[in-house]
């Protein structure tokens, strides 16, 4: 491992670093927990550890990579557990690809890519998200791909009709009966266009919780994409202090 991330005792102090979150979703009890956090630091580095969401459930098992949960694993280069949820450059759609989730060629970084899609893949259960609850006091930014598009009657008709850059809103699903702490993403009229992914609920909950303002902004719409890839939302929200405040 000492290409990638190795373990050592404390985290290097290379300026400003970026968090990322693994989410895990116990696949008996359905419930998603914070399992990890990936900072990359101001260098390109990285740093991994595990969460008490990893410790607190006897389900979980750690990723073979990482195999201690006390450690803190860093700094070095992107592991490759996160490295293989991003598409291969050289794969023939690779371009549209981009094009569907807003990235240009140039600015196509592996975490960029991992925090527009949250990393899924069809063998587990992982997810990637930002760290909503940093930047305590100031302008945060963040972006995810509404979900559940196709289970909505009309929601593709009503996409059709969304503007780039037109305000967009989060209202609550409590019908729902697999989940009473939904999310839809609606237009202003309140037509859904679909939902809030779930493995971003809990997170996105807390932020409405105590920021000072929050807008989502529909940043892209693809109609000629993939249901999970036709919505690119953008949160823009103004912190009221540190999570828990």
């Amino acid at each position: 491992m000492s290409a990638e991330v190795s373990a050592v005792g404390v985290a290097a102090e290379t300026g400003h670093p970026r968090t990322l979150l693994l989410i895990w979703q116990n696949p008996d009890t359905r419930v998603f927990r914070r399992v990890g956090e990936l900072v990359e630091l101001a260098d390109g580095m990285f740093t991994f550890r595990y969460l008490d969401g990893a410790r607190d459930d006897g389900a979980f098992r750690p990723l073979a990579q990482f195999p201690d949960l006390e450690r803190l694993y860093g700094p070095g280069r992107l592991p490759s557990f996160f490295r293989n949820r991003v598409m291969s450059r050289h794969r023939d759609s690779y371009r549209e690809y981009l094009r569907w989730i807003g990235l240009d060629e140039a600015l196509d970084t592996p975490v960029e890519v991992l925090l527009r899609t949250g990393g899924s893949r069809a063998t587990d259960t992982f997810h990637v998200v930002d760290d909503l609850r940093q930047i305590p006091g100031g302008p945060l930014v963040s972006r995810f791909f509404a979900s559940g598009i196709r289970y909505l009657p009309g929601a593709e008709e009503a996409l059709a009709g969304v503007a780039l850059g037109q305000r967009l809103e989060l209202r609550p699903d409590p019908a729902n009966a697999y989940n009473d702490r939904a999310m839809l993403v609606a237009v202003v009229d309140g037509r859904p266009v679909g939902y809030v992914p779930e493995w971003l609920l809990e997170d996105l909950h807390e932020l409405r919780g105590r920021a000072r303002s929050l807008s989502v902004i529909a940043e892209l719409v693809n109609l000629d994409a993939p249901s999970h890839l036709k919505l690119l939302c953008r949160v823009e929200a103004v912190l009221a202090g540190p999570a828990g405040d």
